[in-house]
């Protein structure tokens, strides 16, 4: 009975159009729109029996019930999908409306709600590349110890990372962009090409103290001299993304916030590396020097022992 129903409204295949050198199409038969539209109209339907034609009517009760009509799982969990497709919205941003019209929401027992598709994919990402970030930073941190003998002035190159972040905040404000997978990108890309900034104002640093240059002298040194090729290092790489950066290329919108990340965290950093960074060195040396005093002063760290005395006794 339910197969000739299904047949009857969903409609069954009866046989095939034979087309010479092509695949055969399937002829598909069911009831007139104008006799399936209703239950009631189903009442009537006669059902093939043994005895012959009985009515439906006759066999049973028609009752509307509703079930799924696909029944879908994930992890041996039967789930509800709820698709929803978007045009011009950012997918970060209609998350967030999703999440405000689902906060308070109380479920039966037994159910839970869990986000998929894009977001879900967007999220994992982030996170593997945020994790790309730390160990990108800590690799960075210990390669440039040994290159400066320095527990400290790594630490004092690094300063300028965070400065880059500020810069690529502002200028995607200022685009009216949105954070997305090409921006974190980029955020990455800042953290290896500022730090050359802070390497080349170290680098004279250390050099100028070794030839007897006081510190002052030598920071002061270090900005007026390494200005000019830093400058013309960022400018030359904000120049080359410009095109990026204004769409000039049919796909280019994709990348767009990659560069202008780029663009606007490499020249404020600049700028702000030329101030902070020499003050970071002057405060870290302050604080080195501070604690070899207290160390002197307390556990008598420099201090040479006492001859000992290598005439004899006398007897």
């Amino acid at each position: 009975m339910v197969g000739q129903l299904a047949a009857a409204v969903r409609g069954m295949p009866s046989s095939v159009f034979r087309i010479p050198n092509q695949d055969g199409l399937a002829v598909w038969i069911q009831l007139p729109e104008s006799q399936r539209a209703h239950a009631e109209q189903l009442a009537t339907y006669p059902i093939m029996t043994p005895i012959g034609q009985v009515p439906l009517a006759e066999l049973g009760a028609v009752t509307r019930q509703p079930v799924a009509s696909v029944i879908t799982r994930q992890g041996l969990q039967r789930t509800l999908d709820i698709q929803a497709y978007r045009a011009r919205q950012p997918v970060s941003h209609m998350q967030e409306d999703v999440v405000k019209a689902l906060e308070g929401m109380e479920l039966p027992p037994g159910y839970s709600l869990s986000h998929e598709g894009e977001i879900k994919q967007m999220n994992e990402s982030f996170g593997r590349l945020g994790q790309a970030l730390v160990l990108g930073l800590i690799l960075l941190y210990f390669s440039l110890v040994p290159a400066f003998k320095s527990w400290l002035h790594p630490l004092t190159i690094m300063v300028a990372i965070p400065l880059a972040l500020i810069g690529a905040a502002w200028s995607m404000l200022l685009a009216g962009k949105h954070g997305c997978m090409p921006s974190f990108m980029g955020m990455i890309l800042l953290a290896g090409i500022v730090v050359k900034n802070s390497i080349l104002l170290i680098d004279f640093i250390i050099a100028a103290k070794e030839r007897g240059e006081s510190t002052y002298d030598a920071l002061v040194g270090s900005v007026r001299i390494r200005t000019r090729p830093i400058l013309m290092t960022a400018v030359g790489t904000s120049v080359g993304m410009v095109p990026i950066a204004l769409e000039w290329a049919i796909g280019l919108e994709r990348l767009s916030p990659f560069a202008i990340v780029a663009i606007g965290g490499l020249m404020v950093s600049t700028f702000l590396t030329m101030v902070y960074v020499p003050v970071f060195y002057s405060l870290f040396e302050d604080l080195q020097t501070a604690v070899r005093q207290w160390g002197a002063s307390v556990f008598h760290w420099g201090t040479a022992a006492p001859a000992a005395n290598n005439q004899p006794e006398s007897l």
